[in-house]
């Protein structure tokens, strides 16, 4: 139930306090995945997908301030032309399957092992 402005300064703050106390941490930011309302379960997350973009856009913007990899997994999940989480990924729109699991260690992979 809060604001994307509000996760996104937290996400921020955990950021410096990483930063602080282990700078030779390499960080990662990666994009909050999609949700769908599809399934009317989960209302109260599955209705905030809008609020899910906006996280993602402060996210973004927080790692290019913190000059940290932003990984774009969102962009990946969501149904073409929507913005909801594909259905072969999840069978109650909030929640994945084992399926989604296995494309996102695919898809975060490059950017970890280097």
């Amino acid at each position: 139930g809060k604001s994307a402005d509000t996760i996104v300064s937290q996400v921020g703050m955990i950021v410096e306090k990483i930063k602080k106390d282990s700078p030779q941490t390499r960080l990662y930011i990666q994009s909050v995945l999609p949700v769908s309302d599809y399934y009317n379960l989960f209302t109260a997350a599955t209705l905030r997908g809008d609020v899910v973009k906006d996280i993602n856009k402060g996210l973004e913007a927080l790692s290019k301030k913190e000059n940290l990899t932003y990984i774009d997994i969102y962009s990946l999940f969501i149904i073409p032309g929507t913005d909801k989480l594909n259905e072969q990924y999840s069978n109650d729109g909030l929640h994945l399957m084992g399926k989604a699991y296995l494309k996102w260690a695919e898809l975060i992979r490059p950017c970890v092992i280097e």
